[in-house]
């Protein structure tokens, strides 16, 4: 028979394994409840909208590693009809395209730095407003030469200049299998090298905030038809034709009515195309200037659909808003394209 003292330790332990018991079940109930708002949570984040998310500076994809860090490469390529397909201009993010000389176009491609391209051009001459497109972003600006206004103003801004006459000649090469001046070619190694050597500061997405067009997220695809849409720079070479690939939910470029392919021999498709209007005069029998700061008339044209408003520039930056000016054009992740134009007669939507 147990003792007045053991029966004590007795009914203390049964009371300690209890309250144990009781504790325990708490506990898994805690812990299975909070799983489940963690579940419910990140169920949540799938379908919640990442407006808020920081996003690339050049083509607006979410970035989601913190060490990410880049800077903008900006480069001039040849347009001329007899040097298509170009190359590296897929790995462009963004494309701006207006008439250099005559009624032929010149491209700038805006490159990410860590964008792999092995060949890019041919590399040609700058323009002064080309150059001001390519201050908007920083970086590098890599071209052969240019016109007598670009070289006297050259230093005045805010890019690192690599010429490839005189010592930036060492991040170029010459393909003389071509013919001369469209030989010129640059690369991703290279635009490297010139970054290390002139100490080109790199930035992440959070600091190059203030370059960031206004994002939205993708719409889920729809099969309403969007606007065809042709520039006509000239009547043969130089017209620009896009039209709208309901299954990859991008625009895809024509020119001459021919499919326009990169030197992938993919068909260029861009998720945005742009259409500035933007004020142009002629300062001699060839070349032009442009007003890249006074405003205008724009129409973007992305999944979307078509919207129309003005663009301004606002801090150094490019902005496109609605008629009124009070909210901001949206833009779609992915590539942009650009055609500048000085007349809205030369502009066909239908």
């Amino acid at each position: 028979m147990l003792s007045r003292q053991k029966k004590i330790y007795l009914a203390i332990t049964v009371i300690v394994l209890a309250v144990i018991l009781i504790l325990a079940g708490l506990l898994k109930l805690f812990f299975v409840s909070r799983q489940k708002s963690t579940d419910n949570q990140v169920s949540s984040s799938n379908t919640t909208s990442t407006q808020n998310a920081l996003r690339h500076p050049l083509n607006g994809q979410v970035v989601s590693n913190e060490n990410w860090s880049y800077f903008p490469v900006a480069v001039m390529i040849d347009n001329s009809y007899t040097v298509r397909p170009q190359a590296g201009l897929a790995q462009a993010d963004i494309i701006y395209e207006a008439l250099a000389e005559s009624n032929i176009t010149r491209l700038l491609a805006i490159f990410d730095k860590n964008n792999t391209a092995e060949k890019v051009g041919p590399v040609r001459s700058a323009r002064s407003y080309y150059m001001d497109w390519a201050q908007e972003y920083g970086g590098i600006y890599m071209h052969v030469g240019g016109s007598p206004q670009a070289l006297a103003d050259i230093k005045k801004y805010n890019f690192t200049n690599v010429d490839q006459i005189g010592a930036g000649e060492i991040y170029f090469w010459r393909d003389q299998k071509l013919k001369m001046p469209s030989n010129v070619f640059t690369s991703a190694t290279n635009w490297l090298r010139a970054g290390e050597i002139k100490e080109v500061e790199s930035s992440n997405a959070s600091s190059s905030n203030n370059i960031l067009w206004h994002y939205v997220d993708t719409p889920a695809p729809d099969e309403t038809q969007k606007p065809e849409i042709t520039i006509k720079y000239s009547e043969d070479y130089y017209k620009a034709n896009w039209r709208f690939n309901n299954a990859l939910q991008q625009y895809q470029r024509w020119q001459d009515d021919e499919k326009f392919s990169f030197d992938t021999g993919d068909q260029a498709a861009v998720s945005n195309v742009i259409v500035q209007v933007v004020d142009s005069q002629l300062i001699d029998i060839e070349r032009r200037s442009m007003d890249t700061q006074k405003g205008g008339k724009v129409y973007i044209f992305n999944a979307l659909g078509q919207q129309s408003g003005q663009w301004k520039y606002i801090n150094n930056r490019t902005r496109f808003f609605n008629e009124q000016g009070t909210e901001q054009l949206k833009l779609l992740s992915g590539h942009t394209w650009v055609q500048i134009i000085n007349d809205e007669n030369i502009l066909e939507i239908k």
